[in-house]
């Protein structure tokens, strides 16, 4: 039976955690479906299962140098002051970098290091050993070898190394298909010339964003304007399509916020309602087996709402966990305050102050998005303190590389979320 709930109090990590328990529980997470595709178009992919290599490579023994390939034991008595002359095509044989090494041949003698004379004589004056700028077969890779085991996130030296391995498919988790639902009679496409009332729709694009960073296939579809049977209609048809669904706007408790009734109504409402800021009405519900979150219709909540429910979900779904957070220790420039009972995300700039990086609180409106966008890093407030002061070192979650940032440290630690 749905539970409709509006648990302001609620922590996020609780909320989460049931969330995602009942994902595993109902097969979401666990019964990982996967998919064969050409290797050339699977950058970025998780392995389903582990990959070997079907060829050796090189699969023959192949020259490592431009040169002439001799029998070793037969260039043992050239010198400085002894060259030896070998006949091109019987005692020695020119090869050029890559090429298989004539059979009854042992070594490979740099062309730099070998005078050509009239009527095909090679001079070298120093001798050769065995194996010498041979590449034997198996040197970079061995059939059967393990190329990558499963849950690996493909990269481009893994494609060539398949291919060189001989190996043209590969078994990889599907890229979770999101659906991005922009709700709300207000929103329109955006233009240059707006009329008064009318919200250009931006968020469907942010978040379409978020997803594609964290692995998913995003779909954002048309603006529904608030009509709770045609929102019906559009929800059945995202959970239908899709893996997973993210409702932007309408959950709230205003006259027009239909999404915790549609979701309960369709499946079970989980959570509504987490004792965040921004993002506190947020929604986390199952129809069809199938996770649906509704996020507040505030730029800067729904981005917080996606990268703390949605992006687990997508990473678990593909077979992997999601990647600490990268963070740095920093001095806070001005002091926050903080109501009690609220987890509140404080967003900041980060500036270079002598030894030490110091932290500048921005604009904290959940409708300022450029603020969220020049920010450097989030500063978490926990529900139980009433901010920080300033001069008091706290911990920065980053939001960008660290490397990017002007006058960056690399005392960076990893952080788990």
């Amino acid at each position: 039976m749905a539970r409709k709930v509006f648990v302001t109090s609620r922590p996020w990590q609780e909320a989460r955690e049931e969330f995602l328990r009942t994902l595993r529980a109902n097969g979401y997470l666990v019964e990982l479906p996967a998919e064969e595709i050409d290797v050339t178009r699977a950058l970025g992919r998780v392995t389903a299962a582990p990959v070997y290599a079907a060829i050796s490579s090189p699969h023959y023994p192949a020259a490592a140098m431009d040169g002439i390939a001799v029998r070793a034991e037969a260039t043992f008595t050239a010198g400085e002051g002894s060259p030896l002359e070998l006949a091109l095509g019987r005692e020695a044989v020119t090869v050029d970098t890559g090429d298989p090494i004539p059979e009854g041949f042992d070594a490979v003698i740099m062309v730099e290091e070998v005078a050509f004379k009239d009527k095909g004589v090679a001079v070298i004056r120093r001798p050769a050993v065995p194996g010498q700028n041979i590449r034997p077969v198996g040197e970079d890779i061995t059939a059967g070898e393990l190329l990558v085991p499963a849950g690996h996130v493909l990269t481009p030296y893994d494609l060539g190394g398949m291919l060189s391995a001989g190996v043209l498919r590969v078994a990889v988790r599907p890229r979770p298909r999101v659906a991005i639902l922009p709700t709300g009679t207000e929103l329109v496409p955006p233009n240059p010339s707006p009329a008064p009332g009318q919200i250009l729709e931006s968020n469907g694009t942010m978040l379409a964003g978020q997803v594609t960073l964290w692995g998913g296939d995003p779909r954002v579809y048309p603006i529904t304007p608030d009509d709770y049977r045609l929102l019906q209609e559009r929800l059945l048809q995202a959970v239908a399509e899709n893996d997973l669904v993210l409702i932007n706007a309408g959950s709230s408790a205003g006259r027009d916020d239909y999404t915790a009734g549609l979701v309960a109504e369709l499946g079970q409402v989980l959570t509504h309602g987490v004792a965040t800021r921004p993002g506190k009405p947020v929604i986390l519900g199952v129809v069809a087996g199938k996770p649906v979150i509704g996020v507040p219709g505030y730029p800067v909540s729904a981005a917080l709402c996606a990268e703390l429910f949605a992006r687990p979900v997508i990473y678990y779904r593909q077979g992997l966990k999601p990647p600490r957070r990268e963070r740095v220790r920093a001095v806070l420039g001005r002091k926050i305050y903080s109501p009690l009972g609220r987890e509140e995300f404080v967003r900041v700039r980060l500036e270079k102050g002598g030894d030490r990086l110091v932290a500048f609180p921005t604009s904290r409106g959940a409708a300022t998005i450029m603020a969220l966008a020049r920010a450097d890093g989030i500063v978490v407030v926990p529900r139980l303190a009433e901010g920080f002061a300033a001069g008091q070192e706290v911990t920065v979650y980053l939001l960008r590389p660290l490397e990017t940032l002007e006058g960056g440290t690399s005392s960076s630690q990893g952080q788990e979320e």
